[in-house]
């Protein structure tokens, strides 16, 4: 255990959570809240004068950049700095991102308890990795499905027009939307059946939310 303690930074668009947060941290005293901010802007320019060690940052930040954009640009410009991803989103694709992408330390949903929380900091601190269970469940199902369509080989063209027939666009539609003639669409059709083994429109929209297709 260090002998110091671990400073943290807290960022997050919503004040009562920053205030929550800090009610169930700030009794520890292996833990020191040196920073928050609303924005990923206003917390840049804090980390520019404050020591930081671990930064817990929200995700779906409406105004600025995000924090995916937050967490890669730290970690290229602050790569000491440790970041636990705080979220009410446990969408594989965003988890994916954010361990993948953003190389975050850490990802819990904001319906942690203060143990997991605590843990999460602790260990992320000390150069480890923390994903909560959920997340790295949502992560292993994300990458099994995109490693299974990645199989299907579906081509951007085919993409564009499965975008189409889930909006339920006819032929002639989806003809004059990407500016292609009806018939070459009813080929592409029957490729996008056969490489999905559905058997028609509704069969294909099923398989598409089933699979992430279009994620």
């Amino acid at each position: 255990m260090p002998s110091n303690p671990i400073r943290l930074a807290i960022l997050d668009d919503h004040q009562i959570v920053i205030d929550g947060l800090k009610l169930l941290l700030q009794l520890n005293k292996e833990l020191e809240i040196t920073a928050e901010a609303n924005s990923a802007e206003d917390m840049l320019t804090l980390l520019q004068s404050k020591k930081i060690d671990v930064i817990l940052t929200d995700i779906t930040i409406p105004h600025g950049m995000n924090g995916l954009e937050f967490s890669m640009k730290i970690k290229k410009e602050m790569p000491h700095i440790k970041i636990l991803a705080l979220s009410m989103s446990e969408e594989g694709g965003m988890i994916t991102k954010m361990i993948e992408v953003a190389k975050v330390d850490g990802y819990i949903p904001k319906s942690a308890g203060q143990q997991e929380l605590l843990r999460a900091i602790k260990e992320i601190s000390s150069g480890k990795k923390y994903f909560s269970t959920d997340a790295l469940q949502q992560y292993e199902v994300y990458k099994s499905i995109k490693n299974e369509n990645e199989e299907l080989n579906l081509t951007p063209r085919e993409l564009e027009i499965i975008q189409c027939i889930i909006k339920h666009y006819s032929n002639k539609q989806i003809a004059d939307t990407l500016f292609i003639s009806e018939r070459t669409v009813e080929t592409h059709r029957k490729n996008i059946y056969r490489k999905t083994k559905t058997k028609g429109e509704a069969s294909l929209i099923q398989f598409v939310k089933e699979h992430n297709i279009l994620t």
